[in-house]
């Protein structure tokens, strides 16, 4: 009974991702032309926009974090075929699974972490307290509301050989891990440390940045009366998410209805389906903004910009050419994308910083 844990509003995000592309069409201005009509943004609504920057200081916390996960990094890791299994151990296994008789399941060299209860509850309680070589049956009942309702309410037994337990050793961080680990382009630990932190002092620059950008779109979005939604374009989008559920719904083996309930809280169809539909025309803001500021101010991607905005991608995702790039992104994606790196450019010159009240800054702890 393997943990089948998905967040429904991440599920959401990554099908939502292609709404602010796809178009498909030839002319390279006919998505911003209609999306454009979908609401009259007055200049005023992106003349100094005032915005709280986001922070770029880089704390002690930070540089230690950056320590700590190049550690880990060069961790080392065996096969201890010795000692007793403990919670909080990590085991690998081989199991085969049945239920009234019948094989439902089987892994090899599988990882379980004791304590996670991951074939189900009580199951950890069971493997506990062996030794790499032994072969334990252990049994787990799955809940009478369980998803998959073949096997709810019946009890699983499980075969489970346990191979060894898997021990993770993290290294101090010390010169001579710092030599070995960079090949000698570093030798000191403080050296090393100077680098990480302009590692990470260009990572809150990147990441700021993007906050900043998105806070001022997001400012100018709020001023905005949104006369209506390209529907069509809305009901397909729809349509294509409700089909992306059914077909998560057919590769766990359960019917639309009880997976609607169980990973996102609808019990009746429609009003999944408002939810859905609200979700698009959300999303769909944004881009209706970008395209009337777009078309308002000539702003509209060249191939000078595309070819930028393409570098950028490679650049990010460490991509070597751009046939990498095309495997993502089409070329009204590239053409929308860098249209909006060129809104956003605009924007921000025309935005105006200020600093946070009591009441942003209570938000922002209320947020973290």
């Amino acid at each position: 009974m393997r943990a089948r844990k998905i967040i429904a509003a991440g599920m959401v995000a990554v099908m939502c991702a292609g709404l602010m592309t796809g178009c498909g069409s030839n002319d390279t201005k006919s998505q911003f032309k209609k999306f454009s009509k979908c609401a009259t943004i007055d200049k005023a609504a992106y003349t100094d926009i005032e915005y709280v920057p986001a922070s770029r200081e880089v704390t002690e916390d930070d540089v230690n974090s950056a320590i700590s996960s190049f550690c880990s990094d060069n961790s080392e890791t065996t096969q201890d075929k010795t000692s007793t299994v403990a919670d909080g151990d990590k085991i690998n296994v081989d199991y085969v699974e049945t239920v009234s008789g019948t094989e439902k399941d089987s892994k090899t060299d599988y990882t379980l972490t004791m304590g996670n209860n991951t074939l189900g509850d009580g199951s950890d309680d069971q493997l506990i307290g062996s030794k790499p070589g032994d072969v334990k049956t252990i049994t787990v009942t799955y809940p009478d509301d369980y998803s998959d309702t073949t096997v709810a309410g019946l009890t699983a037994e499980y075969k489970v050989t346990i191979n060894y337990i898997s021990v993770t050793t993290v290294p101090e961080y010390t010169d001579a891990l710092v030599k070995k680990a960079t090949n000698g382009e570093y030798t000191t630990t403080d050296d090393y440390t100077a680098h990480l932190k302009e590692d990470v002092q260009k990572d809150k620059d990147d990441s700021a940045d993007e906050t900043d950008r998105a806070s001022v779109l997001k400012a100018v979005e709020e001023k905005v009366t949104f006369d209506k939604y390209p529907e069509d374009e809305v009901a397909s989008y729809v349509q294509s998410m409700v089909s992306n559920v059914r077909s998560a719904a057919d590769n766990y083996g359960i019917d639309f209805e009880a997976y609607m309930k169980y990973f996102y809280g609808y019990e009746d169809e429609a009003s999944f389906l408002e939810y859905l539909h609200t979700t698009v025309e959300n999303v769909m803001k944004e881009k209706i903004v970008v395209s009337c500021i777009a078309m308002d101010n000539d702003l509209i991607a060249d191939n000078a910009d595309i070819k930028a905005y393409r570098q950028k991608v490679m650049d990010k995702n460490n991509l070597e050419n751009d046939s990498d790039v095309d495997k993502y992104y089409s070329e009204s994606d590239l053409m929308f994308y860098a249209t909006e790196e060129n809104v956003l450019d605009y924007l921000m010159n025309r935005s105006v910083q200020v600093e946070a009240t009591a009441t942003d800054a209570s938000e922002a702890a209320t947020e973290e």
